[in-house]
């Protein structure tokens, strides 16, 4: 059978009805268009082998050509054509551990809905979802490639019914609707087990429910596909390929700091090497490493893990993110003992990786003396290369061009949209970076406390391209937009 997409079917009120619920949940099947002549019927994986006689049957003398669909496109279709009427009437599930979305549940609308929306979210690649309520309707929004987009509104008196199943799949309160309220999921689609983080805030219409999804069995990205220049790829790599010191990336939530050390600890000789990662939370499985999830509950935290893990003899250990003054010390002297530490600090830029060190109370001539490389980073949409439009660059731009020394032409891409990237005018994500290497002269400097100003006038003499070079090199090469570096970067 021909396989199609649901989600391209425009589904007229005979269609969308043409069969009952209970027959096509039961089944697996819905009808997708009839004529005079034929009748086209989608059936889901998996579903009843003796179903395609029965229409055969039930349609005669029309004939009848199959379709097939795959279960979480039909779990989805059930869930974005359940009646919310029916599903004002669904009483509380129970506290299962793992919730499977691509099965139909009959009896139960509200788990259809909640089903539906998460499996769009996730063939999306959709790294949030979030369910708002307003003052007179439930707002889904997914976040795609960084950015928000709204999916659906929805009746707003179902609210409740759709917040108190998501708290039990977490495993929260459903009767408390005044606190703050954080847990955790784990869903299955397609076989593949994917774990959602759940955050629910009380607001003045009822609550904001955002669930951030994790695909721990999603492909690792290479080093190379992240974006980096060819220079910049190379002062990283070198970096990495030393025996210890410490390795930070900086940049805001949702920069991708996370996935570049992921890419980064995947240029390691995992075989030889013991890794150790500590994260809050482990987003994703690398065959070969041990990962630990901290648990602040449990009193589980950065620095009192990294404490054991050093124990355990690592050569390189990943701490997801140095918070506090306790894991940047306990870091930075694991550094100086021989191992190599990446992680992620929060700050502006590559040279204030210093400063903020400093301020956390650490002695300069132990930062200089473990601090190997600062990637600072942002994250930017790459525009859609079937719909991108040709415009000419603004005068401005140019004069910022020349000041970096990037040789540009007369014209610049800008978003249209299309079928490909969904009306967006954009595709996937690329980084902007700054990469910071620390020399003898650097190390010098950062001992005898010299200004963050003066070690950037000394790095880009000495050949680091800033961010914004970077942003304006990949708008000259095509890859992006003035709009989204604009959106990211100080310019």
């Amino acid at each position: 059978m021909e396989k199609i997409d649901l989600k391209k079917i425009d589904f007229s009120a005979f269609q969308g009805g043409a069969y009952s619920r209970e027959f096509m949940s039961r089944n697996g099947v819905v009808k997708l268009d009839e004529s005079e002549n034929q009748v086209k019927v989608a059936i889901a994986d998996g579903g009843n082998s003796d179903i395609t006689t029965y229409i055969e049957g039930y349609h005669i003398p029309k004939k009848v050509i199959f379709y097939s669909v795959s279960k979480a496109d039909f779990a989805a279709f059930i869930g974005e054509t359940t009646n919310i009427d029916a599903a004002l009437e669904q009483t509380k599930g129970n506290r299962e551990k793992k919730y499977t979305l691509d099965t139909i549940t009959q009896d139960a609308p509200i788990i259809n809905i909640i089903n539906g929306i998460c499996i769009d979210a996730i063939r999306l690649e959709a790294s949030d979802i979030h369910i708002e309520a307003q003052s007179d309707y439930i707002q889904i929004r997914y976040r795609i490639d960084g950015v928000l987009q709204i999916s659906k509104k929805i009746e707003k008196s179902i609210f409740s019914s759709v917040s108190n199943r998501i708290k039990i799949m977490a495993g929260l309160n459903p009767l408390e609707q005044r606190l703050p309220q954080d847990g955790r999921m784990t869903v299955a689609v397609g076989g593949e087990d994917i774990d959602l983080r759940v955050s629910i805030i009380p607001t003045t219409n009822g609550e904001s429910i955002v669930l951030r999804i994790f695909n721990k069995s999603a492909k690792l990205l290479n080093l190379d596909e992240l974006g980096f220049d060819t220079d910049d790829l190379k002062r990283i790599r070198t970096s990495v390929d030393q025996p210890n010191g410490l390795i930070l990336l900086t940049g805001p939530t949702g920069s991708g700091k996370t996935t570049t050390l992921h890419a980064l600890l995947g240029t390691l000789a995992v075989n030889e090497l013991k890794i150790v990662t500590i994260e809050d939370p482990v987003e994703q499985l690398i065959s070969g490493i041990n990962q630990v999830q901290i648990n602040e509950e449990i009193n589980l935290s950065f620095d009192g893990m990294l404490r054991r893990v050093l124990r355990q003899d690592p050569n390189v250990i990943m701490v997801g993110e140095i918070r506090d003054a306790v894991t940047a010390e306990l870091a930075l002297r694991s550094a100086l003992t021989g191992h190599l530490i990446l992680s992620t600090l929060h700050t502006n830029d590559s040279v204030s990786v210093i400063a903020r060190l400093e301020n956390m109370g650490l002695e300069p001539y132990l930062i200089a003396a473990v601090l190997r490389c600062v990637v600072a980073q942002r994250l930017v949409r790459k525009v859609c290369p079937h719909c991108a439009k040709q415009t000419p660059v603004p005068k401005k731009i140019r004069e910022r061009m020349k000041k970096y020394e990037i040789v540009a032409g007369s014209s610049m891409l800008v978003p249209s949209g299309c079928e490909s990237c969904g009306q967006t005018g954009y595709r996937g994500r690329t980084v902007i970076s700054e990469i910071l290497q620390i020399d003898s002269e650097i190390t010098e400097m950062i001992i005898r406390q010299k200004p963050a100003s003066a070690i950037l006038r000394y790095a880009e003499t000495a050949g680091m391209s800033s961010m914004a070079a970077d942003a304006l090199q990949k708008l000259v090469d095509g890859v992006t937009t003035l709009s989204e570096i604009e959106r990211e970067v100080m310019l």
